[in-house]
């Protein structure tokens, strides 16, 4: 009987943590910026928060040097929103997400340091070979 708990209890969590996973969309490729020359490549996560409630975390390599920031964002994928303080800079920006293959997450900025935009494409999940 405690085996059949154990397994039953086990179940439930891997369940839970495939819906965790199966929200997050990943995106990758370049950002550039119009008021210097900042462009790179950059991966976000996005994920669901809540209805029309977005957390997305953006992270790569600029210059040898790793950054990694999180932003939440609201609206729905045709039209989203958000502000973020980075390193001290105030951001507005604007993007939307279409999931259609090949998948793409486009946005641009402004902001008190640097103006620019991305253009990520949707990075398909790697599955486990056996």
């Amino acid at each position: 009987m405690k085996t059949q708990q154990l397994l039953s209890a086990w179940l439930i969590v891997v369940a839970l943590a495939a819906t965790v996973q199966a929200q997050e969309l990943v995106f990758e490729g370049p950002w550039k910026t119009t008021n210097r020359k900042l462009d790179g490549i950059m991966t976000s996560v996005v994920t669901p928060t809540g209805e029309e409630q977005w957390q997305g975390k953006f992270f790569g390599v600029w210059q040898g040097v790793k950054f990694d920031y999180t932003v939440t964002f609201t609206g729905p994928e045709s039209d989203l929103r958000g502000t973020a303080t980075i390193d001290g800079a105030q951001y507005e920006w604007k993007g939307s997400i279409d999931r259609k293959p090949p998948g793409r997450f486009q946005g641009s900025f402004t902001g008190s340091r640097y103006v620019g935009s991305f253009d990520l494409a949707e990075k398909k999940k790697l599955t486990a070979s056996r």
